[in-house]
């Protein structure tokens, strides 16, 4: 049985590469987390986290720009 998608919209793939300290802390995380959850969490899905709240807060910021011009 394949695994069922995570993104259901169109995705792309990119090669991170990550320092093994960055991973181990997000993989101590997310195996807590996966623990806690009735869902499996992994470092991609952390990382895939990070970037949306990333995101988020860029575009709060230029909204914040465009306004005050």
């Amino acid at each position: 049985m394949a695994r069922p998608a995570k993104i259901p919209e169109p995705t792309k793939t990119y090669s991170l590469l990550l320092s093994v300290e960055q991973y181990d802390k997000l993989a101590a995380h997310a195996k807590r987390l996966d623990k806690k959850s009735y869902e499996q969490v992994s470092v991609g899905d952390l990382i895939r986290d990070g970037i949306e709240l990333y995101l988020e807060a860029l575009d709060e910021e230029n909204d914040a720009d465009v306004f005050k011009d």
